[in-house]
């Protein structure tokens, strides 16, 4: 760790840049907060100041709400609870999030239609598709998985999937599977041969985790030569010949 003075390290500094306060406010705040209460030549000696940035310094702090003046020769300075400014900062950033949100949802642009078939490459984004549609799920939801540690981060939601819908969950080796509250099927070798693992012109193709909602929208997540890539498809007639094989592969249930 960087002691940048005797109260204020580098570390610090960084994380209150983090929020907004560029360096010499964080060391400033800092300092004060380690003082209580000071005066501007005794906060520059210990947060490392230049003498003639000081004042403006301690001024833009004292506009942000970060710390309090007390008039007087010579005049003295006072850090606002740490606390009441994360409190106060978390209010500011949810209400500008809910701006944003708000901005967005008005936003309409005549486009045309979108396809119903497209791929997602970044990696929050596959997590975040996959919990997406855990929640519109509404009759039936068919999984398959060979990866545990994928699919680890979703047990909980599943769980609550299968109580207000029928869930199916193929896997390649349910031992390696060991979340409770919900029932593998073991993924036969005929299945096992056509999704786990293909190669196209050269490139190869190793199934992570599938799932099919309702029949009406499919997320297939893979690896394509180890990058993993997601893929969305919408296309009802896929997912009826999808179901009906695995009716026929007796891996899922014969009713809906």
């Amino acid at each position: 760790m960087v002691v940048l003075s005797r109260l204020v390290t580098e570390e610090q500094v960084l994380r209150l840049k983090k929020i907004g306060l560029n360096e010499y406010e964080a060391r400033a705040f800092l300092a004060l907060v380690g003082l209580h209460e000071a005066t501007a030549r005794e906060i520059l000696e210990a947060g490392g100041i230049p003498q003639g940035r000081v004042y403006d310094v301690l001024k833009n702090l004292a506009n942000k709400g970060y710390i309090e003046i007390q008039g007087g020769t010579p005049t003295y300075y006072r850090a606002v609870d740490p606390a009441d400014i994360v409190q106060n900062l978390g209010q500011e950033y949810m209400g500008m999030l809910k701006e944003v949100l708000d901005t967005v949802r008005n936003l309409h642009v005549d486009a045309p239609p979108t396809y119903p078939v497209w791929m997602i490459s970044n990696e929050t984004a596959i997590v975040n598709r996959v919990f997406a549609l855990l929640k519109t799920v509404e009759h039936e939801l068919i999984v398959y998985s060979c990866n545990p540690g994928f699919f680890r981060p979703f047990a909980s939601e599943l769980r609550r999937v299968k109580k207000t819908s029928r869930l199916s969950i193929i896997v390649d080796d349910p031992k390696r599977f060991p979340f409770s509250g919900l029932d593998f099927r073991q993924a036969n070798d005929e299945f096992l041969a056509i999704i786990s693992e293909f190669n196209i012109d050269g490139s190869v193709y190793r199934n992570v985790f599938s799932m099919i909602v309702d029949g009406k929208e499919s997320f297939d997540v893979m690896t394509i030569n180890g990058r993993r890539i997601g893929m969305v498809t919408k296309l009802p007639i896929i997912h009826y010949i999808m179901r009906r094989w695995l009716s026929h592969l007796n891996l899922i249930d014969e009713t809906g």
